[in-house]
């Protein structure tokens, strides 16, 4: 069984590759501040990969 934690993350990850990695799109989609949606990316260790820009 996943933790809350691993399926918001999840949750984010899927919103950002979605919006490309928009913050401001994504931060509306998740109907948080784009401040929020920075600090729940540094503290899940979410990490924008090579394999993101170039799709």
């Amino acid at each position: 069984m996943k933790t809350l934690q691993e399926i918001r993350k999840e949750h984010i990850c899927k919103v950002l590759e979605k919006t490309g990695w928009n913050l401001k799109k994504a931060s509306a989609i998740l109907e948080i501040s784009e401040d929020i949606l920075a600090k729940e990316i540094t503290s899940a260790g979410i990490v924008r990969t090579k394999i993101h820009d170039q799709k």
